[in-house]
């Protein structure tokens, strides 16, 4: 799961920093030219500065990723240290705000909760650069739709990739769907035949595990 949903965060990413979709839909619609514009340019991404808001499982996956594969400095802002990603990828703990200015690249990998429920709003976006790109693949109601557009718009923020939307589905006319520095999937981040195979022996594991009367071996603790 964790690594098939860091996959799509940097699918969205390289499709954002390039344009992707939309010149996809440059060539359904026979508009190829030779000449490519410079409103068609994309920007480059190596070197530059990944932020991680949720370095857990997924975030470390795909900041993993970002350091191998454009050798990306990692910052990132959690409630506690994640030490594994400071000694293996020389991550910084940042507060939000050195998060949101500093990102060149901003991943979210959080859970929904009254904490991060439109955490990225008007404000958050007006801290960010100009250059920078949005991404969330955990949840539609961590950013603020309305506000994501607002910033795309008036070019506060360079770009975004979205595995999540609010609401979802995703309204076909919604204006998301027609920027070009935007890429949106239909929630599809663990969509892969083999993590979806993962996840029925991880099910099974349990229901025999619960049918011997012994611990599950792939628990899940609800809060109280």
């Amino acid at each position: 799961l964790s690594g098939a949903t860091a996959d799509t965060a940097f699918l969205l990413m390289l499709a954002s920093s390039r344009k992707a979709f939309h010149q996809h839909k440059m060539i359904i619609n026979g508009e190829w030219k030779k000449d490519v514009p410079s409103n068609h340019l994309g920007i480059e991404l190596y070197g530059k500065t990944l932020g991680v808001f949720g370095l857990g499982r997924i975030g470390m996956e795909m900041a993993k990723r970002c350091k191998g594969a454009y050798d990306m400095e990692i910052i990132y802002h959690n409630r506690s240290r994640n030490e594994e990603a400071e000694e293996l990828l020389d991550a910084k703990k940042v507060s939000f705000a050195e998060l949101l200015q500093q990102s060149d690249v901003l991943s979210v990998h959080t859970e929904l909760s009254e904490e991060t429920e439109n955490k990225f709003d008007k404000k958050a976006f007006s801290q960010m650069k100009k250059s920078s790109i949005f991404i969330n693949t955990s949840r539609g109601g961590v950013h603020n739709e309305e506000d994501l557009i607002a910033a795309l718009k008036s070019e506060t923020i360079w770009g975004a990739g979205l595995d999540v939307t609010n609401p979802e589905p995703i309204d076909p006319k919604s204006e998301l769907l027609n920027m070009p520095s935007v890429a949106v999937l239909p929630h599809i981040g663990s969509a892969t035949v083999e993590t979806r195979d993962r996840m029925i022996v991880l099910a099974a594991e349990n229901i025999i595990a619960g049918l011997n009367g012994k611990k599950l071996p792939h628990e899940v603790k609800l809060k109280s």
